[in-house]
């Protein structure tokens, strides 16, 4: 465990020169101490790795530190390991990706749907929990691949559209664990062992393995972490298993369906993965070129669209491959990213088991590495204003979204699409402080000597945005 002997008070701009390990280094010890980062971080450009630093305990209670091994839930970054087996099936000439799932799994009534369509999110398939399982299945027994498949060809429910054709965020949650049946009914083995015997022993990722989330609570493994849920509404860290948003059969229908969910992994064995996908180590060129081209568009704002396994997109620092999960539902607590640049081949890593303003720290040092301004996490320390001063900030500002700022309850307020409504609280007559911990937002105005609005700079986790006021 690194300790940041410092707590910044203060704001710092860093401008990045050639020093970079000393850069995120400083970065990260200031996450550390200013929002209690608890995580592991690798940096490489190609083969090699320019930074790799744990910080934080694995528990709760604090009782223990992280060290290099320590395993995290990776969430949906499974879906890149889920995606590869499927490709490394296709290499060996034991499937096609125009092959229909019902030459695997025949008892489905789903003869249009393709592989490539579950690879691609585009299949149109029922969710499995909501449309065969809810107030079904109980609390007996912990659901597994083979029920989500029996489920959905019980329920019997329509495709929502043609697949291939498009993707929505409520059809999403069959696919992967359909590709792992398939994958344990081309081989013969259980999705665990296939990925030990063909991904995991053979790029010797020594500290990556196959769990049910349930499993994982029980402390079945010496090094795994525990998640930690940030209550902003009592300014605390919890224990997930406090967290009770989801019915308990919902979690004995999910925690255990592998395919979008199940591997636990390190940075540096991420990383080995990560290289192995950069070569042929794993599969042929032509699949990995394949695997990483963007087919069916994710996120229309920020043009983010999905390859097998990861996600593709282009944005002010160039084109990158990504995959990360942000802590929802299963994997509450937990923030994993993984984001390479391919022209310049940078690779971030950030596996984060507290999620408080863990979000971006990939965005901030990938900035970082990039020559880009980045402002230090610091301790925000609210004043007393004229309020009167707050009328000339409310408009609309044209970010890659509309942002809009208003007044409420004798301050300022920010909302973007997608984003929850966040209280801003001044620190000085310009500039403004998100009230809530989860986010590190801020916002700066520049006036003339007049006091007449000049700029406008959105700060995301550090990450320096000027805005234009259109409104």
């Amino acid at each position: 465990m690194k300790t940041a002997f410092l707590v910044v008070m203060f704001p710092l701009a860093l401008l990045a020169q050639k020093n970079y390990p000393a850069l995120v280094n400083q970065y990260m010890h200031a996450a550390a101490a200013v929002n209690q980062f608890s995580g592991s971080i690798l940096v490489a450009k190609h083969d090699s790795i320019i930074y790799k630093e744990v910080f934080g305990t694995i528990d709760y209670a604090n009782t223990k530190p992280l060290d290099d091994n320590s395993m995290f839930e990776l969430g949906n970054i499974t879906e890149e390991f889920t995606a590869a087996a499927i490709l490394l099936l296709k290499d060996k000439g034991k499937l096609k990706l125009t092959d229909t799932i019902t030459k695997y799994l025949p008892q489905l009534p789903y003869n249009t749907v393709t592989i490539k369509d579950l690879l691609t999110h585009t299949s149109g398939l029922p969710d499995y929990y909501d449309e065969g399982m809810k107030n079904k299945w109980g609390t007996e027994k912990l659901a597994g691949n083979s029920d989500v498949v029996k489920s959905l060809a019980d329920a019997n429910v329509p495709l929502a559209w043609k697949p291939g054709t498009k993707y929505d965020e409520y059809h999403y949650y069959s696919e992967y664990p359909l590709l792992v049946s398939i994958i344990e009914q081309l081989s013969g083995l259980s999705y665990k062992k296939f990925l030990q015997q063909n991904i995991f022993s053979p790029l010797d990722l020594k500290n990556t393995d196959v769990f049910a989330e349930m499993e994982i609570n029980k402390k079945l493994h010496f090094n795994h972490t525990e998640s930690v849920f940030f209550d902003e509404s009592k300014q605390q860290f919890f224990p997930p298993d406090s967290f009770h948003a989801f019915s308990p059969e919902f979690g004995y229908a999910t925690n255990a369906v592998m395919g979008s969910i199940g591997v636990s992994s390190t940075a540096y064995d991420l990383f080995l993965l990560n290289r192995a996908l950069k070569s042929t180590r794993l599969l042929s060129s032509s699949t990995q070129k394949e695997m990483f081209s963007p087919y069916v568009l994710k996120d229309s704002i920020s043009k983010i669209f999905f390859g097998y396994g990861v996600l593709t997109g282009e944005n002010e620092l160039g084109n990158y491959i990504q995959q990360r999960d942000d802590g929802n539902m299963i994997t509450l607590g937990y923030i994993t990213t993984v984001i390479n640049y391919p022209l310049q081949d940078l690779t971030i890593i950030v596996l984060a088991n507290k999620a408080k303003s863990s979000s971006n720290i990939a965005g901030a040092l990938a900035y970082i590495l990039f020559d880009k301004e980045v402002v230090l996490p610091y301790v925000h320390k609210e004043i007393s204003i004229d309020p009167s001063l707050l009328d000339k900030y409310a408009g609309k500002y044209k970010l890659s979204r509309v942002a809009s700022v208003y007044k409420k309850d004798g301050t300022l307020w920010t909302t973007i699409p997608g984003e929850p409504d966040l209280k801003l609280l001044p620190e000085s007559p310009t500039k403004f402080f998100s009230a809530n911990k989860e986010y590190d937002w801020q916002i700066e105005f520049k006036t003339d000597k007049n006091g007449n609005l000049m700029k406008t700079y959105f700060i995301f986790s550090g990450l320096i945005k000027e805005a234009k006021k259109i409104k």
